[in-house]
């Protein structure tokens, strides 16, 4: 099991119950197995090419969506993120904190 298996069934479960469909439903869409999928969305397996390529039909994501984790991450992992963005655009730190204060408040 690797972090990207995790990460893609974590995304594919997130945008399964965004659409409001069960796992049966999925499946069924999918034309693969309960099981499969509950073993991808676990972490536990890989989807073939073929069901990624299904998964942004059914789901209607782009690929660059499926495979968007940055909002899954740990707090600390997002923080580090934050700061590498920072630190490698000073001239934009002014702008940054707008963007922030403007969320927060």
């Amino acid at each position: 099991m690797t972090g990207l298996q995790q990460k893609l069934g974590a995304r594919i479960k997130e945008l399964r119950k965004n659409k409001g469909y069960t796992q049966e439903i999925l499946a069924e869409k999918l034309d693969i197995g309960v099981r499969s999928l509950r073993k991808i969305e676990s972490g536990g397996g890989m989807p073939s090419g073929n069901t990624l390529e299904k998964l942004t039909c059914v789901l209607d994501v782009t690929a660059s969506e499926l495979f968007d984790f940055e909002h899954l991450q740990t707090s600390s992992d997002l923080k580090e993120l934050v700061f590498n963005m920072i630190n490698s655009n000073p001239d934009k730190i002014t702008d940054i904190y707008k963007i922030v204060r403007a969320i927060v408040m």
